[in-house]
């Protein structure tokens, strides 16, 4: 079963792929986010034989919402009505702690939203 893992940004979309046989998420791409996102999306969906979608979640230290977290949720509803997938929301709080410790160790400066995508869906993976 493949996973793809959402990184939503208002400007760019960062995705990554895992399976439950490894438990490994990988960075896979970054698209722009403009009309063309869902059907973009959707066609990754179908060319990756993609059975479910885990989409990070941003709510604030408190647990409650946001705009971005409003953004998001808007997002997985036009998501959803566009693949017929499950879409798994996944908090992504914890995983901006682990982003900045893999960049650390990394030795990098910026984190691209592919590789966050990554970690969201990792997250996931590491929790089933």
């Amino acid at each position: 079963m493949k996973y793809l893992g959402i990184d939503y940004g208002e400007k760019k979309v960062g995705l990554a792929i895992g399976d439950l046989e490894t438990r490994i998420a990988s960075p896979y791409k970054i698209l722009i986010n403009n009309k063309g996102l869902l059907e973009k999306i959707k066609d990754i969906c179908v060319k990756e034989e993609i059975s479910k979608i885990v989409v990070g979640l941003p709510l604030t230290l408190k647990s409650s919402t946001s705009k971005q977290t409003r953004s998001v949720l808007n997002f997985i509803e036009k998501l959803k009505k566009a693949t017929y997938l499950e879409i798994i929301e996944q908090d992504e709080r914890l995983s901006s702690v682990y982003a900045k410790s893999l960049l650390k160790e990394m030795k990098v400066k910026h984190m691209d939203d592919d590789v966050a995508a990554m970690i969201i869906l990792q997250s996931y993976l590491d929790e089933m």
